[in-house]
């Protein structure tokens, strides 16, 4: 065994640790005063439940409600908390973490969405309907609400999952296997699975095909491309499983994915039967899939049933203590989805629970996302090949490998240009079409495709104006002619996203709206697509998996707006560029650009590229690159013992002038100062500091 590499691995998830950790400092050690004064944490209060749909419907003070569509945590304040921290909220100086690390003053945590405004009676308060709320807050609110109380609740952002990559480390260190050594052997483009496609006449011919590879070799990879019906496909071999008695476990990254699967009809039975278990199951959830049971804490399911459980959920199966306790628990078939988000250790460890494993997933689309991908010392540590774990073991093994080729979510235009990823071998079989006939047939092609929009507003790198006017258009149309549709506005960037959150996620907004960054929608499926490209950071956005994950998610058309000239820059790969170039063009067109206009936009571009690794500090690097003063412009902002491990970290470093600007805490400027570093804060900057 290549025990360095495994504890390279090791080190890597430890680190990313470590980085989560630090973007969450100063929310955590910040008083919980401030906090709401910042609106990053909001209090309100319970008004009602709605028992039909398991939603919980909350006020909160004029203003102050949480934004919609954002994935939020939410506590209960408990009667100590009052007692001993005041009546008030705003003479509560508490640290948020030391609130949180007191169990006394709240309850345990639940996810929570807030999704609609809905009218109540007093002015003063937005009323916001929430789902995602775990089942013993809902029946909690209930029970509360019948005996005519309320209760205060605080939203806040979720604590990002850092035990999925500490129990990820102990699988490495308690199971160490050949597996987790496993590297590319070829590369993608020379990867060729046997091909799948739909047949009428037998619907059910790529499900048994892959049953049957099963049963014969125990392990499968099958490459799922965009809307190939990959749910339908996973339930019809589940079932055989089921049927012969044996025990499944389904796992993928998200909630709504395990949702997902187990609507799929051939499903249907089993949950009705109560042989389908869930864990985290919400409220919502519950009243959504009749029949759908909690999980044992145990991860454990009778002969006969399945158990859904998400990958943070299912990596407690290698959580010391458990194994302690309960062992591991086995399964006869482990289902693997949304493989391309998972670490290869991840892969590795959920196949080791099972006889049989289907890995199903398309290294065409996106890996997980980590904290500081750019850090040098991850190319030391391989770090690559954990992150890339469903490309690492398709292309590092000889398990069988199938691709299916047939896609029912996207029509034949967008199929055709998607084809491009997929070496040409990609065809729609959609049967029903998104009607949108009462809008404008510009934005609105009857066929559905792709359109590309050019808007020549490329200075702001963050939100143009000429976007938000088009989006604007878009949602006044679908607003006015099919308000039960849903639209997703996509960007590579969270600045933007953020920008495009604040203006179209409100009270109006309609209610299957979804802002969010490309990385965070894979697997969602909508009516209709929009795709912001700023002028900013252009190989990162058309990054071809990034880039196919995006255009890939409506079922008719998807609308790219660029503010810069896409088909005229060099960073295209071949397959984007060719997709670009086929896709209708509407707006002005980006030929005839002079080479010096286009000289001046590259510039700005480039300046917009290094703004945005420094968040916050904008004005800083217009003032350093202006007066040519050498700086990073990779973010580089770490500095590093002997060994190559960060011990130190600022908003940014002059490591020619020893200076560092806004260090994350104050062990990091303890560290820069005994390294002879000056530190000052954003605030104390001027160039003239620099020529002292």
């Amino acid at each position: 065994m290549e025990t360095k590499k495994i504890q390279n691995y090791q080190y890597f998830f430890g680190d990313q640790v470590r980085e989560i950790e630090l973007e969450q400092r100063t929310l955590v050690k910040s008083p919980i005063n401030q906090l709401v004064k910042k609106e990053e944490l909001t209090f309100g209060y319970v008004d009602h439940v709605d028992v039909a749909r398991g939603h919980v419907v909350f006020k909160f003070p004029k203003n102050r409600a949480p934004r919609l569509k954002m994935l939020r945590s939410l506590t209960i304040i408990s009667k100590n908390a009052w007692a001993e921290l005041g009546r008030s909220t705003s003479s509560w100086q508490i640290p948020f973490l030391d609130f949180m690390k007191n169990t006394q003053y709240h309850s345990p945590n639940s996810d929570v969405l807030p999704l609609y405004y809905t009218k109540r009676g007093n002015s003063d308060y937005d009323y916001v309907g929430c789902s995602s709320i775990s089942l013993s807050l809902f029946d909690l609110f209930k029970r509360k609400c019948d005996e005519g109380k309320s209760l205060t609740v605080l939203f806040f952002m979720p604590f990002p999952p850092v035990n999925y990559l500490n129990n990820l480390s102990n699988y490495m260190e308690m199971f160490p296997s050949p597996e987790l050594l496993i590297e590319p052997r070829i590369e993608y483009k020379d990867w060729h699975p046997e091909e799948l496609s739909f047949d009428e006449n037998h619907p059910n011919a790529i499900a048994e095909t892959i049953a049957e590879t099963l049963h014969n070799e125990h392990c499968c990879v099958v490459q799922g491309p965009p809307g190939v019906g990959k749910s339908y496909t996973i339930a019809t071999i589940i079932t055989k499983y089921l049927d012969a008695g044996k025990t499944v476990c389904a796992t993928t990254m998200a909630n709504k994915g395990l949702i997902e699967l187990v609507k799929q009809e051939p499903l249907e039975a089993y949950v009705k039967q109560n042989r389908v278990s869930k864990t985290n199951l919400s409220a919502d959830e519950r009243s959504a899939v009749p029949g759908l049971k909690p999980a044992t804490s145990t991860l454990a399911v009778p002969a006969g049933e399945l158990l859904c459980s998400t990958n943070y959920v299912l990596s407690y199966a290698f959580d010391k203590k458990r194994i302690a306790e309960n062992g591991t628990p086995t399964y006869d078939l482990v289902v693997i989805e949304e493989a391309s988000q998972a670490f290869l250790t991840a892969i590795i460890a959920f196949k080791s629970l099972a006889k049989d494993c289907l890995i199903v997933g398309d290294p065409m689309q996106l890996p997980p996302i980590i904290a500081s991908p750019q850090k040098n010392i991850y190319k030391t540590w391989n770090a690559n090949t954990q992150v890339e774990g469903l490309q690492t073991f398709a292309l590092g093994t000889d398990v069988k490998a199938y691709r299916i080729v047939t896609t029912f979510r996207l029509p034949d235009a967008t199929a055709n240009l998607t084809a491009f990823f997929y070496g040409n071998r990609f065809w729609s079989v959609q049967k029903d079409k998104v009607d949108f006939s009462e809008c404008s047939s510009t934005y609105f092609p009857k066929d559905g495709g792709i359109l590309y929009y050019y808007t020549k507003d490329y200075t702001n790198g963050v939100v143009s104006n000429t976007c938000i006017d088009v989006i604007s258009n878009i949602i006044g149309q679908i607003e006015r002619y099919y308000p039960e549709r849903s639209l997703a506005i996509i960007s590579p960037f969270k600045e933007s996203v953020r920008q495009l959150q604040k203006r179209f996620l409100t009270d109006t907004a309609i209610e299957d709206l979804t802002v969010e960054t490309i990385d965070r929608i894979q697997g969602m499926t909508v009516d209709y697509a929009i795709l912001y490209l700023p002028g900013r950071h252009i190989g990162f956005a058309l990054e071809e998996r990034r880039f196919n994950v995006a255009t890939s998610r409506s079922r008719s058309t998807t609308l790219i707006i660029t503010d810069v000239p896409l088909t005229s820059l060099p960073v295209l790969s071949p397959h984007v560029l060719a997709f670009l170039n086929n896709s209708y063009h509407i707006g002005e067109s980006s030929s005839g650009m002079s080479q010096s206009d286009m000289s001046f936009m590259e510039e700005i571009l480039s300046k917009n590229d290094i703004k945005a690794l420094y968040p916050g500090m904008e004005s800083i690097v217009e003032q350093l690159l202006d007066n040519n003063i050498p700086f990073n412009h990779e973010g580089d902002v770490d500095l590093m013992d002997k060994d190559g491990v960060v011990i130190a970290t600022a908003g940014m470093l002059l490591k020619e002038y020893n200076v560092a600007i806004d260090p994350v805490d104050e062990d990091s400027k303890n560290i820069f100062e005994r390294a002879g570093y000056k530190v000052i804060s954003s605030n104390e900057f001027s160039i003239e500091l620099l020529k002292r």
